[in-house]
């Protein structure tokens, strides 16, 4: 976000100061929200949309992520066991697009986000990983997507990574790598040009869920027909959503600039490079030679808040350190010049989804990317876009518009049990890393992490939902 920030020399925008009114009022200012409001702009240039950001846009997910731009081929039997073999055929698809419609937005807007699309290497770090490819890979030769993965041993990995840990792995074609921040900053021009009146520095205070609806904040309002929630890991705070996600933390540090050492490897071209694990290293080489490394599965949000800690653990740091040097022992001199976290919205389900609130409700969310929300942010924000203005197609009537997949369970056993699992996770990928095998325990594990609820456990829901 500082190398964004820098380049952009942004005009600052201001915070809302008054009362206003709206066609569509968009909070949130990170990819989905941008995404939404260029969305409803393009398809209908008269309408009067607002978008409000209680940082800057950018500050969240957006701003800080890894980078990686991918789709769901590489879980395409999962999406045929949840929606069958045609929807999951679509979804993947439209994952793709996702990928497409970055790339395409950004060249007729002008947006150097560092694109790049040299596609995506999934390794197994550890033996207990081999395979974990496999059942994708049977999937999209069966169902005709042969070409969007594709089988990498051990010995090519090495070469081309320079790793020493890797196994072996597969390689998804379409995904791209791109800057992070700016991208973010850059839709963000891209919306203020195309009419969005943006305000940062306005938390949203409170909701009104009347008709129309009222976004208040600290020292105004918006009158709206339409509110578009694109808050990620913070939309806990709503009472029907705080079991469909919990706020949990990622790490990532970055070296200085590698020059010769790195840029000789086949991968520094904008391959992006990850592994299996639960707690799931990702990372790429950076335009300007440096390896941006980084790890899931930090602390989690208590009772569905955000936490400092989830973008400053020094524990957290520490072992994405560790895990960096083990993985590129060559590079052991690097110095790091920077690290940093942030919240993802990780839901049971791990695919994003798009709601209403209530029925017939004017407010509208999408969320719960799980760690990968770079392009199918596109796709989600598109639907809330086209939602926003009465807008219906497959997308919108599709399965990932059917509002959460499954529900987490309510407090106190979410906390300590995911505080838990957690530990047990981590503890047996470590011991994994080490030459345990503990295939079954892993598959265990696995299975409890997307344990749903009923929605109606939750005694509390009953009550009239509230910001």
């Amino acid at each position: 976000m500082s190398e964004a920030l820098a380049a952009e020399q942004p005009a600052p925008r201001p915070a809302l100061a008054d009362s206003i009114s709206a066609d569509v009022c968009v909070v949130g200012g990170g990819y989905t929200g941008l995404w939404a409001a260029i969305e409803v702009r393009e398809r209908s240039p008269d309408a009067q949309v607002v978008l409000i950001e209680r940082e800057q846009c950018g500050f969240g997910a957006s701003g800080r992520n890894g980078g990686w731009a991918t789709g769901w081929h590489d879980e395409l039997d999962s999406l045929v066991d949840h929606f069958g073999e045609k929807e999951a055929l679509r979804l993947a698809e439209r994952s793709s697009w996702a990928i497409d419609r970055i790339e395409s937005f950004c060249d007729e807007r002008g947006i150097d986000c560092h694109f790049r699309r040299k596609g995506a290497l999934w390794a197994a770090s550890a033996r207990a990983q081999i395979g974990a490819w496999e059942g994708a890979f049977e999937a999209c030769h069966r169902l005709g997507r042969a070409d969007r993965l594709e089988l990498i041993d051990g010995e090519e990995l090495r070469h081309r990574t320079g790793s020493p840990v890797l196994l072996g792995g597969s390689r998804q074609t379409d995904a791209a790598s791109v800057q992070p921040a700016l991208l973010v900053r850059g839709l963000r021009r891209a919306a203020i040009e195309l009419g969005v009146q943006v305000y940062e520095a306005t938390p949203m205070i409170g909701l009104d869920r009347g008709h129309p609806a009222v976004v208040r904040v600290p020292a105004g309002s918006v009158t709206t027909d339409r509110v578009v929630l694109a808050t990620g890991a913070w939309s806990a705070r709503f009472r029907e959503l705080r079991r469909a996600i919990i706020p949990i933390g990622s790490h990532i540090v970055a070296t200085e600039p590698l020059g010769d050492r790195v840029s000789k490897l086949e991968w520094a071209n904008g391959e992006l490079l990850g592994d299996s694990r639960l707690m799931v290293h990702y990372a790429q080489v950076s335009v300007d030679g440096r390896i941006v490394f980084g790890r899931g599965g930090g602390s989690l949000g208590s009772f569905g808040r955000v936490t400092e800690r989830q973008f400053y653990d020094p524990d957290a740091l520490s072992a994405v350190v560790k895990d960096f040097r083990r993985w590129f022992p060559q590079f052991a001199g690097a110095r790091l010049t920077h690290g940093w976290g942030g919240p993802v919205d990780r839901s049971p389900g791990h695919l994003p989804f798009v709601g209403c609130l209530e029925s017939e409700s004017l407010v509208v969310y999408g969320l719960g990317y799980s760690g990968n929300g770079v392009a199918p942010s596109a796709l989600i924000g598109r639907m809330l876009g086209r939602i926003a203005i009465g807008d219906k197609d497959e997308d919108t009537e599709g399965e990932l518009a059917k509002g959460p997949s499954g529900y987490l369970p309510p407090e106190p056993i979410r906390t300590v049990g995911g505080a838990a699992l957690r530990a047990a996770v981590q503890f047996v990928e470590g011991e994994q890393e080490k030459g345990l095998q503990a295939r079954a325990v892993h598959r265990a594990l696995r299975r409890l992490v997307a344990t749903t609820v009923p929605q109606s456990l939750d005694p509390r829901r009953r009550r009239r939902p509230r910001v």
